[in-house]
């Protein structure tokens, strides 16, 4: 699974000016170079993913001078992390990969006592499955897989996996994920299972749905599917809402909803590498992009859901109550993080080949 960090940015002007001015003295304390480490810290994190003045108002707030490297994909910054010697102080992987980096060794811990604003945290992100409270990464963003639709095409929307399943079963214009580590688990959520426990029968059920259905699908984009959405060659999709959310503010006509079952969750990480040599500037920056001010300029840049409210509460209506980053009706206790199974990932790919699908 790819991070993120995909599509267009749609940014939010905020000042400098309006950041620092804003920053508390309790988001404040404790920015500065950490004793012993200096005034430099070395950050990994996927290409123009942080906001447009972050650099520069960190630097502001705590002396610490960012020196920022980018990365292709979690594949590239796991071998980095595996191989060791990579000078990393803090990383951002998605949250499939923390968990097996975290199985591995390859984190070390988040000290709590050194991040008052994770008190910012949204309910869902304090404690996620894949890394239970938060012991060894911090959410910096997130998505929810759901379905997008167009309003003119499709008035009412399927209510879950199972229907547009069905819609697509039909030959209705239906996009579904080409990557089989989703398209596998979207299946079971529609059989009513969980998306991450597969048992042989459970895995042969999803195959023969599978089966069924892709005859009849219009299209198994690697890319999302926002953009056959947009020029109107599906009416349905299932993706990441942080990737619909860009052709949604394009055309008005597109729509995003959750469904009954669940969506599928994900989120890209704050996390400081096994023997980091900066840990405690490490800790500062992540306290600062848990601050209301430093998360908005991440948030009203990148233009994906934050999970960080204090942020949220600063931002301007457009985005904070944006229906696709925030849909109104999200079920509760039936969502998923979408977690780390090499194995499975596996034999969803041979079960995807035995469906004669590219």
């Amino acid at each position: 699974m790819s991070s993120l960090k995909e599509g267009r940015n749609l940014p939010i002007e905020l000042s400098r000016r309006t950041i620092l001015g804003g920053l508390t003295a309790a988001s404040l304390s404790g920015l500065t170079g950490c004793a012993g480490e200096g005034d430099a810290l070395s950050l990994a994190i996927w290409p123009d993913y942080l906001g447009e003045t972050t650099l520069g108002d960190f630097r502001s707030a705590s002396g610490i001078d960012l020196a920022v490297n980018t990365y292709a994909d979690n594949a590239e910054l796991y071998a980095k992390l595996k191989a060791g010697n990579h000078g990393f102080d803090l990383v951002v992987p998605s949250s499939p990969w923390v968990e097996r980096m975290v199985r591995e060794g390859l984190l070390g811990p988040i000290d709590h006592a050194l991040v008052p604003n994770l008190a910012n945290l949204e309910a869902p992100f304090a404690d996620p499955s894949y890394d239970p409270g938060n012991f060894h990464s911090v959410p910096y963003t997130w998505l929810a897989m759901g379905i997008g639709y167009r309003k003119s095409k499709v008035p009412i929307p399927p209510a879950g996996w199972k229907a547009l399943f069905e819609m697509a079963g039909r030959g209705e214009r239906v996009a579904l994920p080409g990557d089989p580590a989703v398209l596998f688990r979207l299946a079971a959520k529609a059989l009513g299972h969980s998306a991450n426990l597969f048992n042989p029968e459970r895995l042969k059920a999803a195959e023969a749905l599978l089966k069924a259905v892709l005859r009849q699908v219009k299209a198994l984009p690697a890319d999302g599917g926002q953009d056959l959405l947009l020029k109107g060659e599906v009416d349905l999709v299932a993706l990441w809402n942080g990737d619909l959310v860009q052709v949604a503010l394009e055309d008005p006509d597109i729509a995003f909803a959750v469904p009954t079952e669940g969506a599928l969750l994900s989120c890209d990480c704050l996390c400081i590498p096994a023997g980091a040599r900066r840990p405690g500037n490490a800790h500062r920056l992540i306290n600062y992009l848990l601050s209301a001010e430093g998360g908005a300029g991440v948030a009203g840049h990148v233009w994906f859901p934050t999970p960080n409210t204090a942020a949220r509460t600063i931002l301007p209506n457009e985005y904070s109550a944006n229906p696709v980053l925030y849909p109104a009706a999200r079920p509760k206790g039936v969502s998923e993080f979408i977690g780390d199974n090499p194995g499975l990932n596996a034999q969803f790919a041979s079960a995807m080949q035995r469906l004669q699908v590219p």
